[in-house]
């Protein structure tokens, strides 16, 4: 981690609190607010699924894989940061990629994960549907339309207002030899959520094993408070929150898919690699919030001296730069 000066390090403390505060605060609210019973009703409630089905011809399916193509080879062309993840911002959409090598054969991982099913493995996921439109010889589903809930991410956003994730799309699925791909195209959200959330699942065979691939299409909707604030929020810092909120989301994402690949079902949580991923986000953010601290026509003057008794010297004045 880059040494920042201590505005930055302040900084990068109290969002490390606000952010653990925030997850917190966001699971509290859910204990207080569901009972029991409740939770009990919510997890053998059907959800519906939001749209009809049927009204989606094979060839609207057949179009995900276009709709998709040109968006992977513009991720593909951009270089992976340090940690290995891929960005690229089209407007306020953000085109995202990330991949994780899971030390499973192919043949095993696959068997152990439902690629048809890995929605419901993404971090913050809490429900959804599934209304398969067509199967292969083998009773696989390639075709089939997809509702999925999830909780509002960062936390920080649901405690200020932000609804769930809810989104509502087409869904097909490649099988092959060594390579299993599920792509995605949003149809619907039915509170407004989601502006844009297409993208692809891959699982690969590799030398050593299986690679997780996981590239997103995706604009969701901010709440007033954060709708108020983005515009004048610089673009550094800005994205800066963006990035790290991602980071924080697809690499739970990948280390629970990986966790199912080697036969782990217990669920993985975030937590302990949120507050280093956070620190890192704050560091970044503290670059260009630095250089413009450095530009101020002045800096706080430091003591010449210190006495015996313990009293700092100044110079009568501050020096402009």
């Amino acid at each position: 981690m880059p040494d920042i000066p201590l505005a930055g390090v302040a900084l990068r403390r109290v969002l490390t609190i606000v952010d653990q505060t925030a997850e917190a605060a966001a699971g509290l609210a859910t204990a207080l607010r569901i009972r029991p019973d409740d939770a009990a009703a919510m997890r053998t409630a059907p959800t519906p699924l939001g749209v009809d089905a049927s009204a989606f011809a094979p060839a609207e399916f057949e179009a995900v894989a276009r709709h998709l193509q040109p968006l992977g080879q513009l991720i593909a062309a951009v270089p992976p940061s340090a940690d290995g993840m891929r960005w690229r911002y089209l407007d306020e959409v953000v085109l995202f990629r990330c991949e994780q090598e899971v030390p499973v054969p192919f043949e095993e991982f696959t068997t152990s994960v439902d690629i048809s099913q890995v929605i419901g493995l993404t971090s913050g996921y809490l429900g959804g549907r599934t209304d398969v439109r067509a199967r292969d010889e083998a009773g696989r589903p390639i075709r089939q339309v997809e509702r999925s809930i999830s909780r509002a991410q960062p936390a920080c956003l649901a405690l200020s207002g932000a609804d769930v994730l809810d989104v509502c799309k087409l869904e097909t699925i490649d099988y092959g030899p060594d390579e299993e791909l599920l792509r995605w195209r949003q149809v619907h959200s039915a509170n407004g959520s989601a502006l844009q959330d297409d993208g692809s699942v891959s699982f690969a065979r590799t030398t050593d094993g299986t690679r997780v691939t996981i590239c997103a299409y995706q604009q969701f909707a901010l709440p007033l408070l954060w709708q108020a604030i983005t515009p004048v929020l610089w673009s550094a810092v800005r994205r800066a929150l963006v990035e790290d909120a991602y980071r924080r989301s697809f690499h739970t994402t990948l280390n629970t898919i990986a966790a199912h690949g080697q036969g782990n079902t217990v669920p993985v949580t975030g937590t302990a690699g949120a507050a280093s991923s956070l620190r890192d986000t704050v560091a970044r953010m503290a670059g260009p919030l630095t250089l413009l601290a450095g530009s101020a026509p002045w800096k706080p003057a430091r003591p010449d001296s210190t006495d015996s008794s313990g009293f700092r010297h100044f110079r009568p004045e501050r020096q402009p730069r």
